[in-house]
């Protein structure tokens, strides 16, 4: 057998595990390691400003493309900030691996420099965590995090220490089994137990999530037949064109009126692939049948009177072919009136003009100008809700920090998504708020020069958080934020800036942005009214919370 390094060892697994991007910060507890990265011909290592952004890019390409995100830090502050990006990888289920330098091994537990216990530093964020201290744990830990991560969908950790990585070793290189990916699956006579609740349904409904992207066909098909309106987790958009006369919109405070109504109407709703939605957005009384390949998903946040487990490419076309044919002209017809009164309710919201621009008319620029199977990853913040109550979709895919709702993720999303899609439109929606938390590394894009497009909506708040103490009659005055000319510092960076004033500028700027071959940034200066979904959502949970206060007394 050859000799190589630990760090050349390590590289080697990651290859053969299918790793082509590694995404960090150098410092000097992994040094050995970027170097065997470099030196091996199948991977790239992709240095960042901030672990923070390594770890959001490592978990966005995981959710983009299913495969195994890399991040690698330092020890000390460096593993620190590998901790929101893994945190949103956990609840999203995104498999990350985070590789990190630990102190040598006769520093451990004492008070050297940035000597501290990374195990239980990051166990909150990850399934599984490792610590190597010896040569011959290194094939055992490493492949046990490899495997965690893909089998169970999650980020894992490992750790080595500083003198480890240049000792010497022989170990074999184990490639993933094939079996790694196999997923659960319900028997056929479990799948077809739910079609006589599915049969009985006079006003079906459907939710689709993230567990939908890539069977938007399917879905519509099912949909069609089984004569149902589609309502659409926020990184569900996409899946299905927004346009189609069964599609309702998005659910819960940033999602349409239209999906609401339709859920208080109905009497049955299929959730395919969908593990979050707003919980006062849906009516006690209505029975849920819940379709997901991950078992743990089903009746996981409310109960369901049916679960059926496995791939929604095998599922969908299975409950299509056991429907009966049954007129529901009047469910349908309903549909069509709370689509058509939808449309006509927000239509002034996309057509206002003026200064500073409603962010509903930017909305619908947006979605004029990108192409249809672009990816578009959304920042946290007023933005997203405006997104989700107004952007239809046709084929574009969604990468958002789903549970984890965390600022800061949008930059880093775009930038793994170039690098995973590079033939494909990649687009950062971001609030001016959001995306002065990673904006260093907008010269990360221009390093490497990935043409993305940052589209910032700048209002000078966190209007949000504004919003609610103005309703609740708070001194919002600590929600305003300060933040730089944006176009004016993409030009500083070396990329390209544009600053749109007015919307009659902004099908034109926005169509030359997206078409650059450069690293972009679009500054908008938009108005912050408040989102008209809040007063319901504060309206909901204040009327729960008086039934929980009943409930007590």
């Amino acid at each position: 057998m050859s000799t190589t390094t630990v760090a050349q060892w390590v590289a080697a697994q990651l290859a053969a595990w299918g790793v082509k991007a590694v995404y960090g910060v150098p410092g000097d507890a992994i040094l050995p390691l970027l170097s065997a990265i470099e030196g091996h011909p199948q991977l790239q290592f992709y240095s960042v400003i901030h672990e923070a952004t390594a770890a959001f890019m490592a978990s966005a390409q995981a959710k983009l493309t299913g495969t195994l995100g890399v991040s690698v830090a330092t020890s000390g502050p460096g593993t620190a900030n590998l901790l929101n990006g893994l945190m949103d990888a956990k609840k999203d289920r995104a498999p990350v691996l985070a590789l990190t330098g630990q102190v040598d091994s006769f520093n451990l537990d004492t008070e050297y420099k940035q000597a501290v216990d990374q195990n239980l530093l990051l166990a909150p964020a990850v399934g599984y965590s490792g610590l190597v201290t010896n040569v011959d744990a290194v094939n055992a830990v490493l492949t046990k995090a490899l495997r965690t991560a893909m089998a169970q969908g999650c980020p894992v950790h490992l750790a080595l220490t500083k003198d480890l990585w240049s000792k010497p070793t022989t170990e074999p290189i184990r490639p993933p089994e094939p079996y790694l990916n196999t997923k659960a699956q319900s028997s056929i006579e479990v799948i077809d137990g739910v079609l006589p609740l599915l049969n009985a349904a006079e006003r079906p409904a459907i939710l689709a999530g993230r567990g939908a992207v890539g069977f938007g066909p399917l879905l519509l098909d099912l949909a069609a037949q089984w004569e149902s309106g589609i309502a659409l987790t926020m990184s569900a958009k996409g899946v299905v064109p927004g346009a189609h006369p069964l599609v309702l919109g998005g659910l819960g405070p940033g999602g349409s009126e239209a999906s609401s109504r339709m859920l208080a109407e109905a009497d049955l709703l299929l959730i395919a692939g969908a593990t979050w939605w707003p919980e006062f957005y849906l009516p006690e009384h209505l029975k849920i049948v819940q379709l997901d390949a991950i078992p743990e998903n089903i009746g996981g946040k409310i109960p369901v009177a049916y679960g059926v487990v496995g791939d929604l490419n095998h599922l969908l076309p299975r409950l299509q072919a056991g429907l009966e044919q049954k007129n529901k002209s009047r469910w349908g017809q309903r549909l069509q009136e709370l689509k058509v009164q939808w449309a006509e309710r927000i239509a002034p919201e996309l057509e206002t003009e003026g200064t500073p621009i409603p962010p509903g008319r930017i909305i619908k620029a947006i979605e004029m100008t990108v192409k249809e199977d672009a990816v578009i990853c959304l920042d946290v913040g007023d933005h997203t809700v405006w997104f989700n109550r107004l952007f239809n979709g046709t084929r574009q895919i969604v990468l958002i920090s789903g549970k984890w709702r965390s600022m800061g993720f949008g930059l880093p999303a775009a930038l793994s998504a170039k690098i995973s899609a590079p033939e494909r439109q990649v687009i950062a929606l971001v609030g001016d708020g959001s995306f002065a938390q990673s904006l260093g590394d907008f010269v990360t894009a221009v390093r490497y020069q990935l043409p993305i497009t940052v589209i910032v909506l700048k209002n000078d708040w966190l209007a949000m958080e504004r919003d609610r103490m103005e309703l609740k009659a708070m001194d919002y005055d600590l929600t305003q934020v300060q933040t730089a000319d944006f176009g004016e510092y993409a030009r500083i960076c070396g990329g390209k800036g544009f600053t749109i004033d007015d919307a009659s500028e902004l099908e034109e700027v926005l169509g030359l942005a997206l078409q650059s071959t450069e690293p972009t940034i679009v500054q908008i200066k938009t108005a912050a009214p408040v989102f008209p979904g809040l007063v319901s959502q504060l309206t909901r949970e204040n009327r729960q919370q008086e039934r929980r206060v009943l409930a007590w007394v």
